[in-house]
């Protein structure tokens, strides 16, 4: 089996054996690295190197379901874990605290009502779930009205025109400005003709909806 360079990248990164930033030979390297991670990613603290290490391993497996669909990202505290023991170095979140204080004040625990609240919300019949619109030359495919209420989801995935299902991502909910990863998808223009979007909302209970396109288009 040949995996890809991204997918090669995103395996190795699962285990916590590399770091995107441990080949940047000098600091004006390392910021060139950054930035560009961070126009590749957003929404994701590129700061934490687990955080960013999922991202890249999710975009692999996007691209590359039949080489990396059996492989899964572990725990933050398993992933740190391996990366202590393979580099001889702190785990990366106690580096990271050391980096920045103030970060775990900054993330307080998400309260079980709020993720009720989210919960509710999401399950009402009027709250959207997806958009369509036209961005030429494509298709825009939008899954980020559901951001405000992310405390209520455990996962979200979607299928257009009965194909592949894929997993939308969300940064996490308790910063208070969670954002989804990417922000949108992209498809041929007016090839998106219908759309199934599956809920595991937070409590383990599923909705799946069904659009076709007229239901949700944007103007």
């Amino acid at each position: 089996m040949v995996l890809s360079q991204t997918a090669c990248t995103a395996a190795v990164l699962a285990t916590g054996a590399a770091d995107p930033f441990y080949s940047a030979v000098d600091s004006a390297a390392e910021r060139r690295v950054q930035e560009q991670y961070r126009q590749q990613y957003p929404g994701v603290d590129i700061t934490d190197d687990y955080a960013l290490a999922r991202a890249m391993f999710e975009e692999a497996k996007r691209d590359n379901p039949a080489q990396m669909g059996h492989l899964t990202m572990p725990s933050r505290s398993v992933w740190e874990a391996n990366n202590a023991q393979l580099t001889g170095a702190a785990p990366a979140a106690s580096a990271a605290r050391a980096r920045t204080p103030s970060a775990a004040a900054a993330a307080p625990a998400v309260s079980s009502s709020r993720i009720a609240q989210d919960q509710a919300t999401l399950k009402r019949a009027g709250t959207p779930w997806a958009t369509v619109s036209k961005s030429w030359p494509y298709d825009s495919l939008n899954l980020s009205s559901v951001t405000p209420y992310v405390c209520g989801i455990k996962k979200m995935q979607f299928s257009v025109n009965g194909g592949a299902t894929t997993t939308q991502s969300f940064s996490s909910c308790s910063t208070g400005a969670a954002k989804a990863d990417p922000p949108y998808w992209t498809f041929d223009q007016n090839s998106i003709e219908t759309v199934s979007v599956t809920m595991t909302f937070a409590d383990g209970s599923r909705q799946t909806r069904n659009f076709t396109r007229d239901q949700i288009l944007q103007p």
